[in-house]
């Protein structure tokens, strides 16, 4: 009886053994299918709308051809899924470009308002479409660039040849591409008075698209500038700053009316209050930020015992200076930029090249600054916060340009001209006599760009305007 009962044993025990083989195979089996059939749907799903991409990218270029006049019609065909939509939204997406003061920030005048439209593939949760001279893709809640739009920016110079999407709302899976509008010329507008090159502003570009965060990461990637994008209303925003080159005509001016005031009397001629120039700020503090962060780009003269610079350099001043400088410029321009005050004692300029001073806080001066000339080859840029006083038998010869400052000039005597060359302040006080005055004209044309150092920069623009037509046949 005891050997029967183990035979029994090992048989049930052979069953269920088998059985749970093939428990466990069906199982991984099951599994594998579902797995496997989900893996083969995602990878079919990414073939399909690579293709779609790939088709896009080919209207784009097709598109391009008709929009540029280099062929009357093209013909291509747009692949996916056969499930998904194909059609025109010839009122998807816009841009704006428009022309704001560089001082006051106030709006100026509009360039282009143009409704871009848009060619769209969509399947499911994904979209491809050709808008603005691109191909976009938008997956969920983020879209990417597939290829460039039409916005070409190099130097100073941006090219923006629009191209407007109207047509059939429907689209089968073959398209004709026709240009329904000659190009027209936006910028420059001879009859409006806007030409080439730009002599002032900031010109702010604005996109508004389904695909505006991957606009805003092909504008920071195009032009190295600071972009602001707005979830709330999808678009993305590139401001493009005009290089201020200022004519600079009074040996003292005022940006506050009424702003001059001279004891005794009258004020020294020529003068002028109540002009408008853009602040310094942003310029002094990006070049602050500069020497900060990267330290290859200024000398460090943070223990303050240099009294010479002989290199063509961007000298840098963590703190105040007070003192006396020795600078040649025969190798080239020099910068000196001080994150606190500046108080001049004698300053000397040499080379034929010229100096320029980027002040964060106050600036003054009790000696004699570049007294040998020429007034253009030494520039001193204050900021705002900060302001510029000239005391006692002083001898200044440059261009100071602190729009934002107060300025006091005290003093005087001695013999000849205490202050040859221009000045441009807030207010300014001229006390003391004699506290003579003469304008230079060599300041007259001194290029200026108070425009922050790593803003884009534009001088030549460029806009045009095309309609293209797609349609079934």
């Amino acid at each position: 009886m005891g050997s029967g009962g183990t035979g029994n044993s090992r048989a049930q025990g052979d069953v269920i053994s088998v059985v749970l083989l093939l428990a466990i195979t069906i199982a991984g089996a099951t599994a594998v299918v579902a797995l496997g059939g989900d893996a083969i749907t995602g990878i079919q799903q990414s073939a399909t709308n690579g293709a779609a991409e790939q088709s896009m990218t080919q209207f784009d270029s097709k598109a391009s051809l008709v929009a540029h006049g280099d062929s009357d019609s093209q013909r291509v065909r747009l692949a996916g899924s056969g499930d998904a939509t194909r059609r025109v939204d010839a009122e998807a997406g816009w841009m704006n470009i428009s022309v704001y003061n560089a001082s006051t920030g106030e709006f100026e005048y509009e360039i282009t308002n143009t409704t871009l439209g848009a060619v769209v593939y969509r399947d499911d949760d994904t979209a491809v479409a050709y808008q603005g001279g691109g191909v976009w893709r938008r997956t969920g809640n983020g879209s990417a660039m597939v290829s460039p739009p039409e916005f070409h920016y190099r130097g100073t110079t941006l090219t923006l040849p629009l191209v407007r999407v109207g047509g059939d709302e429907r689209l089968d899976g073959e398209v004709v591409v026709r240009q329904s509008s000659d190009p027209t010329a936006v910028y420059p507008d001879e009859a409006a008075g806007r030409t080439n090159p730009l002599d002032a502003g900031v010109v702010v570009i604005t996109v508004g698209s389904e695909y505006y965060d991957a606009w805003g990461r092909f504008f920071e990637q195009r032009t190295s500038g600071e972009v602001v994008v707005h979830h709330d209303n999808q678009t993305a925003t590139v401001e493009l700053v005009v290089p201020s080159n200022t004519d600079f005509e009074n040996v003292v001016a005022a940006t506050s009316s009424g702003g001059i005031a001279a004891n005794p009397g009258p004020p020294p001629e020529p003068y002028r209050d109540g002009v408008v120039q853009p602040s310094a700020d942003d310029v002094i503090e990006s070049h602050i930020e500069e020497c900060e962060t990267n330290s290859s780009a200024c000398v460090d003269e943070g223990n303050f015992s240099t009294d010479q610079m002989n290199d063509s350099e961007t000298y840098f001043f963590d703190g105040d200076y007070a003192g006396d400088l020795s600078i040649d410029t025969s190798d080239g321009n020099v910068s000196v930029v001080v994150d606190g005050d500046v108080d001049a004692g004698d300053v000397d300029v040499t080379g034929g090249n010229t100096t320029t001073f980027y002040v964060r806080e106050d600036f003054s001066v009790n000696g004699d600054v570049n007294a040998d000339g020429p007034a253009d080859q030494l520039r001193v840029l204050v900021h705002s916060d900060g302001d510029v006083s000239f005391n006692g038998n002083y001898k200044f010869i440059g261009f100071v340009y602190a729009p934002g400052s107060d300025v006091d000039l005290n003093g005087g005597g001695g013999s000849g001209t205490n202050f040859r060359g221009g000045l441009v302040g807030d207010t300014i006080d001229v006390n003391g006599d004699p506290n003579d005055f003469e304008y230079d004209p060599s300041v007259g044309t001194v290029e200026l760009d108070v425009s922050a150092s790593n803003a884009p920069r534009i001088t030549y623009l460029h806009v045009s305007v095309t309609e293209i037509e797609v349609s079934e046949d």
